[in-house]
């Protein structure tokens, strides 16, 4: 019997030189970076950064958005830099934007504008741009295609389910470019000129604001009825939300005509005459007779009058002596009465004349004889 004999192969190591590159590293030295852009600062180029207004910012970046790719630079307008005033400070100059007229963002907006440079040097500012990389764009993956007028109605969506997504979890699937700009060096804030450009800008931009958002339009009418609170029709009293024809209908307080107030003097003069009929008069007789506040009669008859406090004209006042000799009034010739008092109804008013408690009443003697 042969005799077999196993040899055993052992493989030698692969040995890996630490100096080779790798093949990762060949691929990277060779892969252009897109994502990022940083301008060069050997060729000398800088920006400025200008505040403009509202209307402009909106005008400019609708000129961006319409802007064809592949094509030249947009020119906008022109920056124009006067040379400084003799005798003046050199480093200052009057820079002007002076807008392009042919384009039709522009046309509303005024054509020109003074800087005010606030900054000349660098101070930490920079400014960056992003968008998408040429030559990707969004797929569509299968059948997974959004198309809104197949979606079946009554069904929640995604946001309207589970609610909105948090900050930062969206993940766009088109990577972006990060563009650098070149270096600000000089910073201003754009004034418009007072022209009339300007002003026509400004006046158009006024009424715009006057006649925007909602405004309440008033009718006199409402189907036929007359709703105008100061309408003249018998229809319609202010303050009520009746349409019956004619109103209410009732007994209405008659408004009596309101004296003028008379001066101090006169109403002196007036009051004098009344104690030249009657010898006794209360406040209110006084009031109605001069058509005067009660307030004001009393203050005034309190310097040429005395009020009685006992006797048969109680609370009635009657004239001082003194004022009686004044004006040669003969107590004998005035009546010894207390003025009447007028009793206000609500027709009008009447004059009720008091009777004198003294007066004597006339009675029948009648002789009664027996058996009738």
């Amino acid at each position: 019997m042969a005799d077999v004999t196993m040899k055993n192969e052992v493989k030698p190591e692969i040995k890996v030189d630490g100096d080779s590159p790798s093949k990762l590293g060949d691929v990277e030295a060779f892969e252009d970076d897109n994502d990022l852009y940083v301008p060069s600062t050997g060729d000398g180029r800088t920006a400025w950064l200008v505040k403009v207004s509202d209307d402009m910012w909106k005008a400019w970046n609708d000129l961006y958005a319409k802007a064809p790719e592949g094509e030249p630079p947009l020119v906008i307008g022109k920056l124009r830099v006067y040379h400084p005033k003799p005798g003046g400070d050199p480093n200052k100059h009057e820079i002007q934007i002076r807008l392009k007229d042919s384009l039709p963002q522009n046309a509303s907006l005024p054509k020109n504008y003074n800087l005010d440079v606030k900054s000349t040097s660098y101070n930490n500012t920079v400014v960056f741009s992003e968008k998408d990389l040429p030559g990707h764009r969004s797929q569509t993956f299968g059948n997974r295609v959004h198309n809104p007028s197949a979606k079946p109605t009554g069904l929640q969506t995604k946001t309207e389910r589970y609610g909105p997504k948090k900050p930062g979890s969206y993940r766009t699937a088109i990577p972006k470019q990060t563009a650098l700009a070149p270096i600000i060096v000089n910073e201003a804030v754009a004034n418009p000129v007072e022209d009339d450009a300007a002003l026509d800008f400004f006046k158009q931009s006024y009424t715009a604001a006057l006649n925007a958002g909602n405004k309440a339009q008033f009718s006199e009418t409402v189907r036929g009825i007359n709703w105008h609170p100061t309408a003249a029709v018998p229809s319609f009293a202010f303050g009520s939300m009746t349409s019956k024809v004619g109103g209410k209908k009732g007994n209405k307080k008659v408004v009596k005509d309101k004296a003028v107030r008379l001066e101090k003097s006169q109403l002196l003069d007036k009051i004098q005459e009344c104690f030249k009929d009657y010898q006794y008069w209360s406040l209110k007789a006084l009031r109605n007779r001069l058509h005067q506040p009660e307030a004001y009669i009393k203050e005034t008859l309190d310097e040429i009058a005395t009020l009685v406090k006992s006797g048969d004209f109680v609370q009635n006042y009657k004239l001082k002596p003194d004022y009686l000799r004044l004006h040669e009034i003969q107590q004998s010739m005035v009546k010894e009465e207390m003025a009447p008092v007028k009793s206000e109804t609500e027709d009008g008013t009447a004059d009720e004349d008091m009777m004198d408690e003294g007066d004597d009443m006339g009675f029948e003697d009648v002789e009664m004889k027996p058996g009738l």
